[in-house]
């Protein structure tokens, strides 16, 4: 039984386990990779990344859900990426960390993992799903921490499976009339959350929003070509698969940012889906030939492609939250 809950929990799992990895061997390369140990005993930080997991382990089967999971996610994410950073190690005869095909293993790794996340979250939810986080839903409802945004969610669920019998009769009915949690002095990341948002809605309010980003994704669509041009012309013209395979995918990565720029005006989340798809592609499969030709460039541009994609994904949350407002009502 899913949670309503686990596309962000997975996101953030695997966001915080790609930045550990990246952040790990940023530190690493900048302080000349120190050694925590002495000529015999080495301290490796995937003993902190185990570390970490266990803890998040230990919190996620010892305390009560839904209330665990942004911290099992974050915390173990993190735990994650120290441990998998270390991967060089563990396949390599003579335990070499900087053996060169580790960095395209992990981006494969996490490819995979995307795309097992992903098909966890779009496969419907069934009515058996629904009743039980409905009941979640009344858990927090009961100590004051059921959000607006989280019960017509739950709602939404329930007139989509329309769960039969009774007890989802009753449920519903109880969900539907839970007080939601009061106002409240908001901790130092749900302020900074919460003025993300409101300049968010300011900026979707603002007249230059639909041209400012149809430029923006514009730009980018013309940038990424170029760039894959550039990157694989420089060895006397496009003569190899992984030549070719950068500037055809570069090139359906443009085409669906310009798939998504006329969509904008009149369909803000399906032009998001679509310049997330384009994102998504870029990740997936340009990048791969881009750390074939240059390491360097690819990190960077693996960095740049997260944050936009961070970027897109909170922008679709908040859309589809807008959605359930509009069309999920009490009853």
């Amino acid at each position: 039984m899913r949670s309503l809950d686990l596309g962000r929990c997975l996101d953030l799992f695997l966001v915080c386990a790609i930045a550990s990895v990246i952040a790990n061997r940023v530190f690493l390369i900048i302080t000349g990779y120190p050694q925590l140990g002495n000529s015999t005993l080495h301290i490796s930080h995937a003993i902190w990344g185990a570390f970490m997991m266990m803890i998040a382990i230990v919190a996620s089967v010892s305390f009560v859900a839904p209330f665990t999971r942004t911290f099992a996610a974050f915390l173990g994410g993190c735990g994650f990426g120290w441990f998998i950073d270390e991967l060089g190690k563990f396949i390599t005869r003579d335990v070499n960390y900087f053996f060169k095909p580790t960095f395209a293993i992990m981006y494969m790794i996490f490819i995979t993992m995307y795309l097992v996340f992903r098909t966890l979250e779009r496969k419907r939810f069934t009515s058996d799903e629904a009743v039980l986080n409905g009941l979640e839903s009344l858990k927090a409802a009961s100590i004051g921490q059921l959000s607006e945004a989280r019960r017509r969610e739950s709602l939404a669920v329930f007139d989509r499976t329309r769960p039969e019998g009774p007890l989802g009769q009753q449920i519903r009915a109880m969900l539907a009339n839970a007080p939601t949690s009061p106002p409240s002095a908001p901790g130092v990341l749900a302020r900074i959350t919460s003025r993300i948002r409101q300049r968010y809605v300011q900026f979707t309010e603002w007249r230059g929003f639909v041209p400012v980003v149809n430029l923006l994704f514009v730009a980018l669509a013309a940038a990424t070509v170029a760039s894959s041009v550039s990157l694989s012309l420089d060895r006397h013209g496009l003569n190899s698969f992984a030549e070719k395979a950068t500037v055809a995918s570069a090139s359906a990565v443009g085409v669906m940012f310009l798939i998504g720029v006329p969509l904008l005006p009149r369909d803000r989340l399906a032009a998001y889906r679509w310049f997330e798809r384009g994102v998504l592609v870029s990740i997936f499969v340009v990048q791969i030939f881009v750390f074939a030709e240059r390491e360097l460039e690819g990190v960077l541009g693996l960095i740049e492609n997260l944050f936009i994609w961070l970027l897109l994904r909170s922008a679709i949350r908040i859309e589809r939250e807008r959605e359930l407002i509009e069309s999920v009502q009490p009853s």
